[in-house]
This record gives structure tokens, C-alpha cells and sequence, in this order.
């Protein structure tokens, strides 16, 4: 009877390890599938805005910084850079203002794999109260490294 009792504790307790696997599994796939669609967008449309502010296309412009408001998180101040990126810019100054987009969305997509990787990781990068300490001691994103030499 003890045996019995013991083998389905120990199937139980296998089965229930194999089930979160599984669903950990699926999780991760399902995000990081939608963050690489995300990405790709963002790339598509920052050559869109690289177009555009070259070629001083405003309304094309005006169109390109309403897409990115609702792609990009209103809140963060990172995020609000890019936004305040895609504007006419002074004549001559076209190229400037296109490099600087283009070196902060670099910075948006690295930052957004690097998030993505560690999630991905072990168990415990998946805990949101954990996972801000953890990696601000592994790693100093490069979004925080360009705003300290700006």
C-alpha cells in the first residue's frame, strides 16, 4: 500500500513538473514570437522615418510619429527620445537628426532582445520583482550607457 501510495505521489509530482514545463515552454515561444514581430516593425518603419526625414516629407512624417507613439511605450523617457526624433528638422540638418533616430532605435531593439534573452533564461528572470536587481547587476543596458555620455 505505502508503495502505491509513493509511486503516485511521485508520478503526480513528475506529471506536474512536465505540465509547467510545457507551459513555460509554449510562454516563451508565444513572446518571443511577438517580439520579433515587433521588432521587424519597428525596423520597417525606422527606415520609413530615415526616408522621410531625408527627403523633409511632413506629412509623411506626421504619419510615421502617430505610428510609433501607439508602437513605443508612452511612459518610458527613452521612448519619448525616439518620438521627439521624427519631426522637420532645420535645413542641412536632416542627416544629423536621421543618425540620431537611427542610434536610438538601435539602442530600443538591442535593449528589447536583451530583455527577451533573459526572460527566455531561468526561472527566476520570469519573477517580475526579481528580474530588475538580477539583471541591472549582470548587465548595463546600452540605452543607460548612451544617455550617461549624452
Amino acid at each position: 500500500m505505502g508503495t502505491i501510495l509513493t509511486s503516485t505521489v511521485i508520478a503526480a509530482i513528475v506529471a506536474a513538473v512536465a505540465f509547467w514545463a510545457e507551459q513555460r515552454r509554449i510562454s516563451i515561444e508565444n513572446i518571443t514570437q511577438d517580439r520579433r514581430a515587433w521588432r521587424e516593425k519597428i525596423r520597417e518603419k525606422a527606415f520609413l522615418v530615415h526616408d522621410s526625414l531625408i527627403s523633409r516629407n511632413k506629412k509623411s512624417l506626421n504619419r510615421l510619429k502617430a505610428e510609433f507613439s501607439v508602437l513605443l511605450n508612452p511612459k518610458d523617457e527613452d521612448d519619448k527620445e525616439i518620438i521627439s526624433c521624427i519631426k522637420l528638422t532645420d535645413d542641412g540638418q536632416e542627416i544629423e537628426l536621421a543618425n540620431k533616430f537611427a542610434e536610438r532605435i538601435a539602442l530600443l531593439l538591442k535593449h528589447d532582445w536583451e530583455r527577451v534573452r533573459l526572460e527566455a533564461g531561468p526561472l527566476i528572470m520570469r519573477v517580475k520583482g526579481a528580474r530588475k536587481p538580477i539583471c541591472n547587476s549582470i548587465f548595463q543596458s546600452d540605452r543607460e550607457k548612451y544617455e550617461r555620455t549624452q
